[in-house]
């Protein structure tokens, strides 16, 4: 018998779950403005950084409004649109995983062309929280990963395309979950390897900052390409779990 592989949430996933339940369950109405920011972190007991990343999904899924100096709204929704999340890569074939990433060569490369050219300094500054929290996740992989995928969710909310980031929120955990075992493959082929990963985003920081567009999606491009490289190293590995499940 085969299990389902169980995953622990993180805790702005948790607290997007429940203003979604909330509003399934009326207690939510179109047209309701929600607290604050720091209202709602006390609310849940969670930190405000949580709240401003549930509510980042939450407008990306198109579940809630922003008017700018009056608060966040409830919009009107149909749930049966919500489209579910992409498996998680614990079952995704190995042809799959490379398929996933052929899929985020073809966004992201995008989606740092449009950022370059529509970011804001408030976007910037997600990026550069991003980085900050990706250079002191030094020794802890965990943090390292989420300010990994942090940085690319920002990236693609720098576009102002809201398909392109409701897509990159639906795929962010499976993103996630990809990356772990690419990225621990090549991060430790070599002792330099956390900090020219760190550089990698810092450039490609940089270019979309400076307005670079071209510079941006090559950046990108050799960034996703390296780390599909680490995925390859995994192959027979990966292979081989998949024959002992046939």
């Amino acid at each position: 018998m085969q299990y389902k592989k169980i995953t622990s949430k993180k805790i702005y996933e948790i607290v997007t779950q429940q203003i979604q339940d909330m509003v399934k369950s009326g207690e939510l109405k179109p047209g309701d403005k929600l607290d604050s920011v720091e209202q709602l972190a006390k609310n849940f007991n969670v930190g405000r950084s949580a709240v401003r990343e549930a509510l980042s999904a939450l407008k990306a899924i198109g579940l809630v409004e922003m008017k700018q100096g009056e608060g966040t709204y409830i919009k009107e929704y149909d749930f049966s649109q919500l489209t579910s999340s992409v498996a998680s890569s614990s079952l995704l074939t190995s042809k799959e995983i490379f398929e996933f990433y052929e899929v985020r060569k073809i966004i992201e490369t995008g989606s740092a062309t449009l950022a370059a050219q529509r970011r804001t300094q408030a976007e910037l500054d997600k990026m550069q929280e991003a980085l900050a929290e990706m250079a002191q996740a030094s020794g802890n992989e965990a943090l390292g990963e989420q300010a990994d995928v942090k940085f690319h969710l920002a990236i693609a909310e720098a576009t102002h395309n809201s398909v392109l980031i409701k897509l990159m929120h639906q795929i962010s955990d499976t993103v996630c979950e990809t990356m772990r075992e690419a990225r621990r493959a090549w991060l430790y082929s070599e002792e330099t390897s956390l900090e020219k990963l760190y550089q990698e985003h810092v450039s490609i920081y940089k270019a979309i900052e400076e307005r670079e567009a071209s510079l941006a999606q090559q950046l990108m491009l050799a960034h996703l390409v390296k780390v599909e490289e680490g995925a390859k190293n995994l192959l027979p590995s990966m292979e081989k779990k998949e024959s002992s499940q046939r």
